[in-house]
């Protein structure tokens, strides 16, 4: 086998089960978009596609138009939207590739439009509501009514759908997130008495977060339907929780984390007690320690703040990080190791994602979440489909 310092094992078969559980859990006439922004939150666009929609998935969701270009050169054909910014020069491959651009300004919506003629075709797009996100999206009021009338008039401009995204419906406390669902319905019902028929367009609102919501045990189901025509989720399918307070509904679904981060021993040696570890001696021994020296960094994604925090997982027992993280190496402790003398250079370590050692694990211990630790493991750390 091809000697690897460091890789990311993406576990296909834990994939397939976190999508087809989530899939069971949203209504059948709810349609999925699955996220595979950010390399597929670090896993690999391209493969992770593929499989997500040959097991439920039907639509995709990348945050540049880069992203989409990238799937569609690698046949992928099904619905994929932009959900963010797309700089004018790069419009015309959006139309040329057939992506669902989001439209969240007057701005946007006219430089689309002039690409698309150009191209002598309708660019399809969804528009995005801010109903408190407070980043991109026309704000729930009648002046952007106005505007969104003349996107629908717009000859180059095909509007399929309209969105908005909940800011807080991973908390515990759901009460933001019915605030923001009515002020999208506020904004629906205006295009109504606009004429406008929203029943043809595909209304999206939930996430993650609020698939999480209406799988706690004591959720309280709103006299209204928050999943409406399609969900988009991401973290959930690569097994992580949208928050530490909602890890519960992970772990009651049985959603798998995908991603293991595996690298191997390089060198071990014993040092006598007092004795310095890495840059700027943050650790000092206490006694005959045997320390083991990991071949990955924080230029792998490996984040420096887990220094002297961290442990990973050494013949099935966990160990401590000692010193601080380098850009390519870092340091352990497996004294306690049992038969720790045997531990020799070449042997596995796992990073995360192994017995109970997952990256929402790491990253409570410095104040991040799960998604930057997955979305982080750097290009040169090779993806594993297992």
């Amino acid at each position: 086998m091809e000697y690897r310092r460091a890789w990311a094992e993406i576990d296909i078969n834990r994939l397939i089960h976190n999508v087809r559980t989530v899939r069971n859990a949203i209504p059948k006439q709810t349609k999925l978009l699955a996220a595979v922004k950010a390399d597929a939150y670090g896993h690999g666009a391209v493969e992770v596609a593929k499989t997500l929609l040959e097991n439920g998935a039907d639509t995709l969701g990348v945050a540049l138009c880069e992203e989409g270009i990238k799937l569609r050169k690698n046949n992928i054909t099904a619905p994929i939207l932009v959900m963010s910014y797309t700089p004018e020069p790069l419009l015309k491959s959006v139309v040329d590739n057939g992506l669902i651009q989001t439209i969240f300004s007057a701005e946007g919506y006219k430089s689309l439009s002039q690409a698309a003629a150009r191209c002598n075709k309708k660019a399809e797009v969804h528009i995005k509501i801010d109903t408190g996100m407070g980043r991109l999206g026309f704000l729930p009021e009648h002046a952007a009514v106005d505007t969104i009338c003349n996107i629908l008039e717009d000859p180059f401009l095909h509007v399929t759908g309209i969105y908005t995204h909940f800011a807080t419906s991973d908390a515990i406390d759901a009460s933001f997130m019915y605030e923001q669902y009515s002020r999208f319905r506020y904004i629906l019902n205006l295009l109504e008495h606009r004429g406008v028929n929203v029943k043809h367009l595909v209304k999206h609102a939930g996430n993650s977060g609020m698939l999480a919501q209406t799988l706690q045990e004591n959720f309280v189901k709103p006299n209204f339907d928050m999943f409406m025509d399609m969900v988009r989720i991401g973290i959930m399918l690569y097994g992580l929780p949208p928050s530490s307070a909602m890890s519960h509904v992970c772990d009651t679904l049985g959603l798998k984390p995908v991603m293991r981060l595996m690298t191997r021993i390089s060198m071990t040696k014993v040092l006598p007690p007092g004795s310095g570890i890495s840059y700027g001696h943050l650790f000092h021994t206490e006694r005959d320690t045997l320390v083991a020296t990991l071949p990955i960094g924080y230029a792998d994604g490996y984040p420096r703040l887990l220094s002297n925090k961290g442990k990973v997982i050494v013949n099935g027992h966990t160990v401590p990080i000692i010193g601080a993280i380098c850009m390519d190496q870092c340091m352990i402790d497996v004294t306690e190791v049992p038969d720790s003398k045997s531990i020799k250079p070449g042997d596995e370590v796992v990073v995360f994602g192994g017995l109970g050692l997952c990256a929402d694990d790491l990253a409570n211990e410095i104040g991040t979440i799960g998604y930057e630790l997955v979305c982080g493991i750097g290009k040169r750390v090779p993806r594993v489909y297992v």
